[in-house]
């Protein structure tokens, strides 16, 4: 009996090993690789519903990347990382976690994580930097699950490679983000114009500055954006109106004046029902003139948003020659 526990142990062990050697074949350098079939390779493996790296910002805990199996999805997971267990793991990075049944655990059938969000299985380690935890590397089920030695392995094993990979990753986020502060710094210096003079608003040269930073984190959380294009003519002593507009958008939307009396709304993490809800509550301030509309997807396919400023200047153009109040373009 022993003896045969041994062998299964074995077995498992070899097949994780296979795992992580084709992982590091397919990923090489390429940490967004490494990301997207790691965490899949855990759900396929393991045969969770989920597997996710998340880490601590200013704001609390993101859910940096993950992967979600069939009939799964991140409902509740992705908004609230902080309901499930990574703060008790992330608080204590020398304890991995691993939970079979909260359901039946005196320790956690009370959380949020269970009562909430459905977790029963977990399974979680910190990720650390420099003897410092930054996020954690976590699967999770809907069911009760035990986790083998060589599963659990296998989980600290991966936890071990994407902390190193993210590490990397910050310092070149970093820098990255330096770099733009400097470009953006200089550009003021050259070149103070980054708002109109007329509606002080700012203008497309702000945009083309913007848009690096904003494309790359909706990329990286896979978010999409939706955008509108109209014009109105300022009268004399309307600028309040457009102040007006400004107070009713959320903090991460962007009005932009593109050219005299034209002007763009960029809505992060917006997709097309939630921007007509926005776009009627601007209606008072808008009034019933055309606009054009489309939503510009994290796919890699449009990595500069020039495809979709393209459709909703299509789109823009074919409401005013339709007289519609809104003409969506699709990409």
């Amino acid at each position: 009996m022993v003896r045969g526990k041994a062998v299964e142990r074995s077995a498992g062990e070899s097949v994780h090993l296979t795992a992580l050697s084709d992982l590091l074949e397919v990923s090489h350098a390429d940490p967004v690789r490494l990301f997207e079939h790691g965490l899949a390779l855990l759900v396929q493996v393991l045969g969770v519903d989920r597997a996710l790296l998340t880490r601590v910002t200013g704001l609390g805990f993101e859910v940096f990347w993950w992967a979600v199996g069939p009939g799964a999805s991140m409902e509740g997971i992705f908004a609230a990382p902080e309901k499930g267990f990574c703060p008790f793991v992330i608080a204590n990075p020398d304890r991995p976690l691993v939970i079979e049944d909260a359901a039946a655990d005196p320790n956690w059938r009370q959380s949020p994580a269970y009562l909430e969000l459905g977790i029963r299985a977990y399974a979680g380690v910190a990720l650390k930097t420099e003897d410092k935890a930054v996020g954690s590397l976590c699967v999770q089920h809907h069911a009760s699950r035990a986790f083998s030695p060589a599963e659990f392995a296998f989980i600290r094993t991966m936890g071990h490679l994407m902390a190193r990979t993210m590490a990397t990753e910050n310092l070149k986020e970093e820098l990255r983000a330096s770099l733009e502060a400097l470009e953006l710094s200089s550009t003021v210096l050259e070149d103070s114009a980054l708002q109109s003079v007329r509606t002080g608003l700012p203008n497309r040269r702000f945009l083309d500055i913007w848009l690096r930073s904003a494309l790359f984190t909706a990329r990286r959380r896979n978010e999409p954006m939706a955008l509108a294009l109209w014009t109105k003519p300022l009268a004399p002593g309307t600028k309040g109106g457009l102040d007006l507009i400004n107070s009713r958008l959320r903090g991460q939307d962007l009005l932009v004046e593109l050219s005299k009396d034209q002007y763009l709304l960029l809505m992060p993490n917006t997709t097309e029902p939630g921007a007509i809800l926005l776009l009627e509550r601007l209606r008072d301030q808008l009034g019933q003139r055309p606009i054009g509309a489309t939503v510009w997807l994290a796919d890699g396919k449009d990595m500069t948003m020039k495809s979709a400023l393209r459709r909703v200047g299509k789109a823009f153009t074919e409401a005013n020659r339709e007289g519609s109040d809104l003409v969506w373009i699709h990409g």
